[in-house]
């Protein structure tokens, strides 16, 4: 399965440090970035966020998000939309 076929956000609790999450979606330790993308021509690198102290977050599954790499939600509009095309 792919990282971005997720019907939902990735909920984890972060301490604080340097994250890096996946922009490709190749990753099989989703949502982190694990080298995927080296050698295949994605033109994408991870996002790097600093988390200053701990905290819960909501990474995006769907790949949809205008707040890459946060959840915005995206995936229950794009699945309502698919569940009106039905």
């Amino acid at each position: 399965m792919s990282m971005y076929d997720k019907k939902g956000p990735y909920i984890i609790h972060e301490e604080p440090g340097p994250k890096f999450y996946c922009m490709c979606g190749l990753s099989d330790e989703p949502p982190y970035c694990n080298g995927s993308h080296n050698g295949k021509e994605t033109g994408k690198r991870p996002y790097i966020v600093k988390v200053e102290e701990p905290r819960t977050v909501k990474i995006c599954g769907c790949g949809k998000s205008a707040t890459m790499p946060y959840c915005d939600g995206a995936h229950g509009k794009y699945e309502a939309a698919e569940k009106t095309e039905e």
